[in-house]
């Protein structure tokens, strides 16, 4: 979080900057979390929940709040004296003057800003020594955020909990793939098949060259002779953060929409054009039922404004060998 060259302590605080005073911010955010947490695991009450965690939850949001004010001396006292804090870019600050110097001088280059902490696990190495390891987030004023991994050892002073060590590490970078990774069960190949109209529908599904895209080839075939075909490109938009779906047909047309997930079920919201221009939507729900078979349902369809039939929900299977 601190944009720092190799320097001593005196060169240190005299050059800190808005990126150091992030990184402490979230440091003490961090200590918040940590002594919360290990003071449960030192009382255990019925349900398993230590008593003093809605204490040390009611401290972390003390320490947003104190954040949000940009309220150095609160922040500095979430520290030990002898604090030792080693940002994601390597740069460590030793002692608590040059913890509250750089909270400072952060404050004076990112004001308005919010800082937020989740915390992913707690374990004691001593009856009086926690460790707790999460992620924080810093939201600017004027947009964007950054984010980065943590590990703090909090140490009982008295009756409080105080962060003795903060490390931080850069947050590993999610690729596409990773993205798309809750639809790697559709990899393969599909068919749904009505004998009463000698319709089949089949679908080819796999991933692109490089794994940041799915690709889906669609083949409709009545009496064996193909009708239409289709192609789907599946991908992550990392603006607008969401799975998005790009489909084009053979005979001209072509639709865009956006994936949800809500457990095994996805919803599919999608606009496109016909081949003579008309517009259309709707919602396309998809369900895993098992690893070979999934359900299919279109609802909120519209040509052109005006409302269409709904597709009733049929049942795709994965084709034996596949």
């Amino acid at each position: 979080m601190l944009a720092l060259g190799p320097m001593d302590p005196g060169e240190a605080e005299a050059h800190i900057s808005e990126h150091t005073i992030r990184s402490m911010q979230t440091t003490i955010l961090v200590v918040s979390i940590t002594a919360s947490i290990s003071l449960s695991c030192l009382a255990q009450s019925p349900n398993d929940e230590p008593p003093e965690k809605a204490v040390l939850l009611a401290k972390d949001r003390a320490y947003e709040a104190a954040y949000a004010k940009a309220d150095v001396k609160a922040l500095t006292d979430f520290f030990t004296e002898d604090a030792e804090y080693t940002t994601d870019e390597g740069q460590t600050y030793s002692g608590l003057p040059m913890i509250e110097e750089a909270i400072r001088k952060a404050f004076q280059a990112n004001k308005g800003g919010k800082l937020a902490i989740t915390a992913d696990s707690f374990r004691r190495l001593a009856p009086e020594v926690v460790i707790e390891k999460g992620a924080t987030t810093v939201a600017a004023k004027e947009g964007g955020s950054s984010s980065s991994l943590y590990t703090a050892i909090y140490v009982k002073k008295g009756k409080d909990w105080k962060i003795s060590q903060l490390i931080e590490s850069p947050e590993p970078e999610v690729t596409a793939h990773e993205r798309l990774s809750e639809l790697e069960w559709l990899v393969g190949n599909w068919e749904e098949a009505d004998k009463t109209t000698t319709l089949t529908v089949s679908s080819k599904n796999a991933w692109a060259r490089g794994g940041n895209f799915l690709t889906r080839n669609i083949t409709v075939k009545r009496d064996g002779e193909t009708t239409l075909e289709g192609w789907q490109v599946i991908g992550w938009d990392p603006v607008d953060a969401h799975i998005r779906t790009w489909t084009f047909d053979g005979a001209g047309g072509f639709s865009e929409g956006t994936l949800s997930r809500d457990g095994q079920r996805w919803l599919l919201r999608e606009t496109g054009v016909t081949p003579d221009g008309s517009r259309t939507s709707a919602d396309i729900t998809f369900a895993k039922l098992t690893a070979d078979r999934f359900s299919w349902e279109a609802s909120n369809r519209t040509l052109d404004g005006e409302p269409q039939p709904a597709i009733s929900r049929i049942e795709i299977n994965r084709v034996k060998g596949q």
